[in-house]
């Protein structure tokens, strides 16, 4: 799929791209059913101020959760249409319809917590006993009930609804200006040819063997964020003050705080996670001293800190070898699991090649009335199939809750849906090890990839936490986040990070933060190191066939959100709540690095 040109959007191979008829076969018929939803949330709306009985607030509550399925469907196929071409304006119209909509429903829907909330305790109870079908509902109320104190009074709600769009464009223009307006110009790639630099395929330039590539694509894509570096700085700038903006709203202390709380999640995971992973920074110093070593670099920087030791490309896989490979690796899990697999690759839930205008990256979502879809960059790098496995792990999280819960418990808060992902992931390398435990450069290739997975999770994203955190403080205490300070901010941690054998490039280094879109999803990132630390326990039993061990996976698949997420995950056999689990993973990276010097030396 690698192209000297991007491809527009109508050149790609069918084959290659979603099948959005899955949800709807015309734009058309979308809106009519958005229309639907919109005259539903008219009917939701009448019971404002009449919350008073069992048989009420069931009334409410099915209606409420028959609008959120429906809009996820009407909302979802608008936001793919969009992201398969964010320059097709028709495309944009419509994602923009479905956004308002969005908006529109939720200012309609705002009365609902705070009515809820005010239902005496002793009078709620009741209500379970007049309406066995609440039931359904316990957990849910049970969550918006913790929310006392942060929920608003239902005039507050409404208005705060009603500026939602405008808090969250800070996002929307930071994905529209990364996706759709930078230009990263051509480089040199390894024979010399000048090809057009995008978000996927700058791998395959920063992982050439040839330091001159590595060197010309690093400093290229860094380009455009430093020219824009006081634009960035802004949208993150504003994004972050609405986000700390509504937790002083809504009476947290801070917007972490706001962030966690309603998942459950004690903000001493936050920081536990940081103080442990700095407690081990020498672990990610040594892999940069072997590279540097190996290679024999005296100047070892940046451009040279993906360079494959194994050398270019052992391991190539084409769309259909991944989707093989992915299939074979996770056919530990059983029938179950690969019948979701086989649903998923034969009936074109992922849009897979990279074209003119398609958002960069890769990314899962569901659809409770459908099924979940994927977008991918494919790159015939085993990277790629890294990526596919990974999100196929939050595919099938999604199938596996969507079989097993009704809609309001089908989406996992996203500190479990990473663990499901990474979980993939680690199970593909111990797959492609014991694969290939023959060939000794496809073993030091493998533990090159798994050893990146540790340090682009769990290091590099508690790095970003760290970044992530000090934004936030930072702009709450009142001051802005100017694009200087993010630059110095970034800086310093990265040489803490890399340490003393990695040298930092002038225009890299200091625009690193503006490559982030994630920072734009409100403390996220620190649940990437969290989950792969999580899953690589979960992981490692599965594949040893521990007594137990896969069937309490898949009922950690299909408990989606149905329960606390740090209950859910110690059902599973991790308790997130302490250090262990941290220094069980970080323990497996050390024995990765002992195994990759043995390597190294034979």
């Amino acid at each position: 799929m690698t192209n000297t040109r991007l491809l527009a959007r109508d050149e790609v191979p069918t084959e290659l791209t979603w099948d959005l008829t899955l949800l709807y076969p015309s734009d058309d018929a979308m809106r009519a059913d958005l229309d639907d939803t919109l005259l539903l949330a008219d009917k939701l709306s009448g019971f404002a101020g009449h919350l008073n009985g069992a048989k009420e607030l069931l009334a409410a509550l099915n209606t409420h959760k028959q609008i959120e399925t429906d809009l996820e469907k009407e909302y979802v196929y608008a936001f793919l249409r969009r992201d398969s071409d964010t320059t097709d304006a028709t495309a944009n119209a419509l994602f923009g319809t479905a956004a308002k909509a969005a908006t529109t429903i939720a200012t309609k829907e705002s009365f609902l917590e705070p009515e809820i909330l005010a239902i005496d305790e002793g009078a709620l109870d009741g209500y379970f006993k007049q309406e066995p079908g609440l039931e359904e509902f316990r957990y849910e109320l049970e969550q918006i009930r913790l929310q006392r104190g942060h929920v608003l009074t239902t005039s507050e709600e409404k208005l705060l609804s009603r500026l939602n769009r405008s808090l969250d464009s800070a996002d929307e223009i930071y994905n529209t200006l990364n996706d759709a307006d930078l230009n990263f110009g051509q480089v040199h790639d390894d024979e010399g040819n000048l090809v057009q630099l995008t978000h996927g395929n700058r791998s395959q330039f920063t992982e050439s063997l040839k330091r001159p590539v590595r060197k010309e694509a690093t400093l290229a894509y860094a380009k455009p964020y430093h020219d824009l570096r006081n634009t960035f700085a802004q949208t993150l700038n504003s994004f972050v003050g609405a986000q700390n903006a509504v937790a002083e709203l809504r009476h947290y202390q801070s917007g972490r705080q706001a962030a966690l709380a309603p998942h459950q999640i004690d903000e001493q995971v936050y920081d536990t996670l940081v103080k442990t992973v700095n407690d081990h920074l020498d672990l990610a110093h040594r892999w940069y001293r072997i590279k540097k070593d190996y290679l024999g670099l005296a100047d070892f920087n940046q451009a040279d800190i993906n360079t494959p030791l194994a050398g270019d490309d052992v391991l190539k896989t084409t769309f259909a070898e991944g989707k093989q490979l992915t299939l074979e690796a996770l056919s530990v899990l059983g029938d179950e699991y690969t019948a979701g697999l086989k649903e998923e690759f034969d009936h074109r839930w992922i849009d897979a090649a990279e074209n003119a205008g398609k958002r960069s990256g890769g990314y899962q979502i569901s659809v409770y009335k459908a099924n979940p879809f994927i977008l991918l960059n494919w790159t015939d790098k085993l990277y790629s199939t890294y990526v596919l496995a990974h999100e196929s792990g939050h595919a099938m999280y999604s199938w596996f809750s969507q079989h097993h819960q009704p809609a309001q418990y089908a989406d996992a808060p996203i500190f479990l849906a990473e663990v499901a992902s990474t979980f993939n992931e680690q199970i593909l390398t111990s797959y492609l090890l014991e694969k290939y435990q023959a060939d000794k450069k496809v073993q030091l290739y493998v533990l090159e990839q798994a050893i990146d997975g540790f340090i682009g999770t769990i290091y590099r994203q508690t790095q970003f936490a760290e970044f992530e955190h000090t934004a936030y403080q930072t702009e709450q205490a009142g001051q802005a986040l100017t694009a200087d300070f993010l630059d110095q901010t970034s800086s310093a941690l990265l040489k803490k990070y890399y340490g003393p054998d990695v040298a930092l490039l002038d225009g890299t280094a200091t625009q690193s933060w503006a490559y982030v879109p994630h920072f734009y999803m409100n403390y996220y990132v620190y649940q990437y190191a969290t989950s792969w630390a999580a899953s690589t326990s979960l992981a490692s039993a599965v594949w040893q066939h521990k007594p137990g061990a896969k069937e309490a996976y898949l009922n950690f698949l299909s408990a989606g959100g149905s329960a606390a997420p740090l209950e859910i995950l110690k059902r599973a056999g991790v308790d997130a709540t302490t250090s262990q689990y941290l220094e069980e993973a970080l323990a497996v990276f050390e024995r990765y690095l002992d195994r990759i010097e043995v390597l190294l030396k034979n």
